[in-house]
């Protein structure tokens, strides 16, 4: 009965905060691009849509910690936290439900970063910059494997490439230049309708000509070279799926390349959710029992100062990690252990 009446409560403010936060946010979003939203009904649906799970990113994790600010000051100011506490339940079984139904949604959210959803903001830009037309990145230049990659121009979401040029090098040897004008990308292969290569042989000799041009077509290279990996190890701001950011992670690391980027996006998708429901521990051990000597208003405001307080730091964290300025395990998980240790200490002596 308890568990279902607090539960009620709590996901009642999270569902009101929420669709509030998010529809600001979306209104925001509105009046910033009014000069560039799409003339087409369908392109502005479909702005509307991708602008609301962009919200989402922010908006839920958030949502969960002040719902669960003003689930206390709704008890405490109609006085069931009293009564509740005085017919013989503890603070940690009124606690209960709100940490479960936060740790289940975030747990939902962190899955939900593992989906396509994470690209709501590309299809954002791709609307407002281009009509709808897929965004393209210019002039790439990684290494893969023995191969050195250079790509004119990158359609991620397309999963084509023009102007793609492979350098296959032994050791500090070059012994082939493999081009194309465009590329094709079909899950596991990068597909070159009409490819030109030039081997280099082992034995130069001078006065002749070394070079061997053969063309061929239906080339393919590139085994599991996926866009969105080139794409996240190109950007400064990467936005990449937790399967995506996983894939990138593994291929570094056969290239024995730096993960560190990678590491902290990772990072980044556990931290905040993660950090939620130890966050309401806190805050629960800070609720009073009593409305008679305490005053809500000045309550209510410290309580979500303090919770975007510690969001803020946790996400400029994550950021710095991200940019490299920051070695991720020092920057992100180092300061979540020790805040877990300090929510674990005030929930024992709640």
């Amino acid at each position: 009965m308890l568990i279902r009446f607090v539960g009620l409560i709590y996901l009642k403010f999270i569902l009101i905060i929420f669709i509030a936060l998010s529809m600001f946010f979306m209104g925001i979003d509105i009046l910033k691009y009014s000069d560039d939203l799409p003339d087409s009904a369908n392109l502005f649906v479909l702005f509307l849509a991708y602008d609301f799970l962009y919200a989402l990113n922010y908006t839920f994790p958030i949502s969960t910690i002040l719902a669960s600010i003003v689930t206390f000051i709704t008890l405490i100011k109609s006085n069931q936290l009293t009564a509740i506490l005085s017919i013989g339940y503890s603070k940690k079984q009124i606690l209960f439900p709100i940490l479960f139904i936060a740790s289940f949604l975030n747990l939902c959210y962190i899955g939900l970063n593992a989906t396509p959803f994470v690209y709501a903001q590309e299809k954002i830009d791709n609307i407002i910059q281009r009509g709808g037309i897929n965004d393209a990145k210019n002039d790439i230049l990684v290494k893969y494997n023995n191969n050195y990659v250079y790509i004119g121009k990158i359609y991620p979401i397309l999963q084509t490439a023009e102007n793609i040029k492979v350098f296959e090098i032994d050791g500090l040897i070059l012994r082939q230049f493999i081009q194309a004008n465009k590329a094709q990308f079909d899950g596991t292969w990068w597909n070159l309708p009409t490819a030109q290569i030039t081997t280099i042989p082992e034995n130069l000799e001078f006065n002749r000509s070394n070079l061997i041009n053969t063309n061929v077509e239906n080339y393919q290279i590139l085994k599991n070279f996926k866009p969105k990996i080139l794409d996240t190890i190109y950007q400064n701001k990467p936005t990449v799926s937790i399967i995506d950011a996983f894939n990138t992670l593994f291929l570094l690391l056969e290239q024995d390349s730096n993960t560190q980027k990678i590491r902290s996006i990772l990072y980044s998708f556990i931290t905040i959710p993660l950090a939620i429901p130890f966050l309401i521990v806190i805050i629960s051990f800070y609720t009073p029992d009593l409305l008679r000597y305490i005053n809500l208003a000045k309550l209510g405001f410290l309580f979500v100062l303090f919770c975007l307080i510690v969001w803020g730091v946790f996400f400029m964290l994550t950021k710095l990690s991200i940019s490299g300025f920051l070695i991720p395990e020092i920057g992100v998980i180092i300061p979540l252990i020790v805040f877990i240790s300090i929510s674990i200490f005030y929930y024992r002596k709640i």
